[in-house]
C-alpha cells in the first residue's frame, strides 16, 4: 500500500501541512528536530491545542512524528518583530459567543458592524494552513472548542441550527428532519466528533 491516507476525510490543507512537517523531520530517530521553521511550529502547536477534535487518523500521523498533546515543539529563533495590538475580531467574537454560545455564525454575520463571519472564516483558513498565532487559536478555542472543526463548516452550521431548534422546543422543519435522517443513514462515515454532537442532540446511528 503506497499511502493509506491518499484520500483523507480531513481537509487537504491539513494533509499538505502534515507532509511539510514530515519532510522537516530530519532528526536521527526520524522525529522533528528542535530547529523547525516558525510556521511549522505554529501549525504543530495548533494541532496539540485542538488534539481532541482531530480525527484518530490525524492523531496517529502526528504521533509518528513525535507530536502529541504535551510534546515540546521547538522552532528556529524568530527575528525581532514589531508587536501589534490584538485584532478587534477577538473582542467581537467574545461578545457573539457570550450571546449565542458558539462561534459558528453565517459568513455574512456582523457583530456591532464588524464582519465577524468573514473574520472567523479567515482565522479558520489560517489555522488550517498553520499560520494563525497560537495565542489567537487559544483565545478562540476558549470561547468555542469547536470553532474550527475538522469536518465541513456547512455541516457544523446545520448542526447548530438543529440544536437550537431542539433546545427551543420548536417543530423541526422538513429540511432539518431530512438532514438528521441523512446523518443516521451515513453514521459510519462520520467523524467521531460529529457522532458525539449528534448523540448529544438525540440523533444516533
Amino acid at each position: 500500500m503506497i499511502d493509506p491516507w491518499w484520500n483523507p476525510p480531513w481537509p487537504l490543507q491539513w494533509q499538505q501541512a502534515y507532509h511539510r512537517l514530515r519532510t522537516a523531520a530530519t532528526g536521527a530517530d526520524g522525529l522533528p528536530t528542535t530547529n523547525l521553521p516558525r510556521g511549522l511550529c505554529h501549525w504543530a502547536r495548533v494541532q496539540q491545542e485542538s488534539w481532541e477534535h482531530l480525527h484518530p487518523g490525524q492523531q496517529d500521523l502526528l504521533t509518528t512524528l513525535g507530536i502529541t498533546p504535551h510534546a515540546a515543539v521547538g522552532e528556529r529563533p524568530a527575528p525581532a518583530t514589531r508587536s501589534y495590538p490584538a485584532s478587534p475580531g477577538l473582542d467581537h467574537a467574545h461578545v457573539y459567543a457570550a450571546q449565542h454560545g458558539h462561534l459558528t455564525p453565517d459568513k455574512h454575520t456582523r457583530q456591532a458592524g464588524f464582519p465577524l463571519g468573514q473574520w472567523l472564516g479567515q482565522q479558520r483558513r489560517k489555522a488550517r494552513a498553520g499560520t494563525l498565532s497560537a495565542t489567537t487559536v487559544a483565545a478562540l478555542t476558549s470561547l468555542d472548542p469547536r470553532w474550527n472543526p475538522p469536518w465541513p463548516y456547512t455541516w457544523h452550521r446545520t448542526w447548530q441550527q438543529y440544536r437550537a431548534t431542539i433546545r427551543g422546543n420548536e417543530p423541526l422543519p422538513d429540511t432539518l428532519l431530512r438532514w438528521a435522517n441523512a446523518q443516521r443513514s451515513q453514521w459510519s462515515t462520520l467523524h467521531p466528533g460529529q457522532q458525539q454532537l449528534l448523540t448529544d442532540t438525540g440523533v444516533t446511528g
